[in-house]
């Protein structure tokens, strides 16, 4: 931590000293550290590449905002946005403090129906309407069928399924990377729901569908389905389009990176096992019993 970042955080808290603690940074569009400010635990994310600023300048903005719409309906499980600097002419770069959950992330085996249930809450509000619209993190005109696949024909079709155009559904709050990895547990109690800073308004189906495209590739097709199976014991009314899953697996790097992350707690996934669960899933969205 540079100077500047530490009397930023000294000023807008009020307070006499602060420390870094650790790093909890697993991703590659930020870092973020364990604080301790006058001996409270903190969480400070910093944006600190110039190519994710420039294309979301307000990212830190929507993330306070997305804390604040989340706790509302989720309260103590989402971290608390204490202070943040959008553009980083205080701090020097785009920064955000926010409270610290304890707990941490359980890859496999998870109570699915305990996992459900909040995500399900969140989707019964509705996003702040000046909230960011959700984007696809695929493009149609760039997928081709992956180079280490076994069941090529099967992603040709799911390409084709896709480039159909995406169904019409109502938009609610998403938080847009619901998974295993950012789901905190403590003593085997949910303890924290993290990671907001792609929070949207947009679609269900685009966080079901990321959940399941998660399960499926660290567990294998069976939990997406149970998965599913469990979202629609809380919300009958849902009925879930395929055409979700399937953008949602175009969304996945060809390396697998953000799902190899979740080695780092003890997930044990290699990415040959990857390659063959995509497969697997993709043959499964492809051909449905």
């Amino acid at each position: 931590m540079d100077e500047v970042m530490r009397s930023w955080i000294l000023e807008v808290l009020g307070a006499n000293d602060v420390r870094e603690v650790r790093t909890l940074t697993f991703g590659i569009s930020s870092d973020m550290r364990l604080i301790e400010v006058d001996g409270i635990p903190l969480v400070l994310r910093r944006y600190v590449t110039d190519e994710f600023v420039n294309e979301l300048p307000m990212a830190v903005a929507y993330e306070a905002q997305a804390l604040t719409a989340a706790r509302l309906v989720l309260g103590n499980l989402v971290p608390e946005s204490v202070a943040h600097d959008v553009t980083g002419a205080r701090s020097g770069c785009p920064s955000l403090i926010m409270t610290y959950l304890p707990g941490k992330p359980v890859i496999h085996g998870l109570d699915l129906r305990r996992i459900v249930e909040p995500l399900a809450l969140l989707h019964a509000r509705a996003a702040p309407k000046d909230f960011p619209r959700y984007h696809h993190w695929f493009d149609i005109d760039r997928v081709a069928i992956p180079k280490w696949t076994k069941r090529p024909e099967t992603w040709a079709e799911l390409i084709d399924a896709v480039g159909g155009g995406e169904p019409s559904s109502k938009h609610v709050l998403l938080h847009r990377d619901y998974h295993p990895g950012n789901l905190l547990w403590e003593k085997g109690t949910l303890s924290g729901i993290v990671d907001w800073p792609s929070s949207c308004r947009g679609p269900r189906g685009i966080d079901v569908a990321h959940a399941r495209g998660n399960l499926a590739l660290v567990d294998g097709v069976g939990a997406a389905e149970q998965f599913l199976r469990a979202y629609r014991q809380i919300v009958p009314s849902y009925d879930h389009d395929p055409w979700w899953d399937m953008a949602d697996l175009l969304s996945f790097d060809s390396d697998f990176a953000g799902v190899i992350a979740f080695n780092a707690f003890g997930a044990e996934l290699s990415i040959e096992l990857l390659y063959s669960r995509a497969d697997e899933w993709a043959h499964a969205l492809t051909k449905p019993i």
